[in-house]
């Protein structure tokens, strides 16, 4: 029914972006790339899906069309949900599902808060056919240490830094175990 919305990013929290489109505020619940993406602009263009329950209709917003697909994929999953899909989606960028689903590593998965062993091995068994849509992963793909921090990034960019400086000083400081307060305290005191 809703293709994308457009307008002025208004309000942006961690899963939730507001656009106001001709004076009507639009609420989407969003991953947190997409919070990061869209919510600095002056204009958005945001690619949506949405939900329709029994009790509610619900508008979810994403950073590009892939991440688009890729929640269409997570959602077919028999026990994940539209809120699980996106916890998934802020948890993990969208290469690193990918390619966890193409190598078969439900572990990494399952990192995501919410998401169990079981929930990660049932997404890997019924999507690993399916993700060849977004072209070839080897496992050199799935991110280590280089793993961008989204909540990090955004309350970096939260502070006035641009978004690709925000990515760039966190992948700087990030070590392994690294709490979110820890990143941005670390890069805010430029170590």
């Amino acid at each position: 029914m809703f293709d994308y919305i457009s307008g002025k990013p208004t309000v942006v929290d961690e899963n939730k972006l507001v656009i106001d489109c001709g004076g009507v505020g639009f609420l989407l619940t969003a991953s947190l790339g997409a919070c990061i993406a869209h919510g600095n602009k002056e204009y958005a263009k945001v690619p949506v899906y949405l939900a329709v329950r029994e009790d509610a209709l619900e508008l979810y917003g994403f950073r590009d069309e892939t991440e688009r697909k890729l929640f269409m994929l997570l959602i077919s999953v028999s026990g994940v949900g539209a809120k699980l899909a996106v916890a998934v989606l802020s948890g993990l960028s969208t290469d690193a599902v990918i390619s966890a689903i193409a190598n078969t590593d439900a572990a990494t998965i399952s990192t995501v808060k919410g998401v169990g062993k079981k929930i990660a091995e049932r997404i890997v068994l019924e999507l690993k056919g399916k993700v060849d849509i977004f072209g070839a992963v080897s496992v050199g793909d799935v991110p280590g240490t280089t793993v961008i921090d989204e909540k990090a990034v955004l309350a970096l960019v939260g502070l006035g830094y641009e978004k690709k400086e925000a990515e760039s000083a966190v992948k700087k400081v990030y070590k392994t175990g690294m709490a979110t307060e820890d990143i941005v305290r670390a890069v805010l005191q430029g170590l």
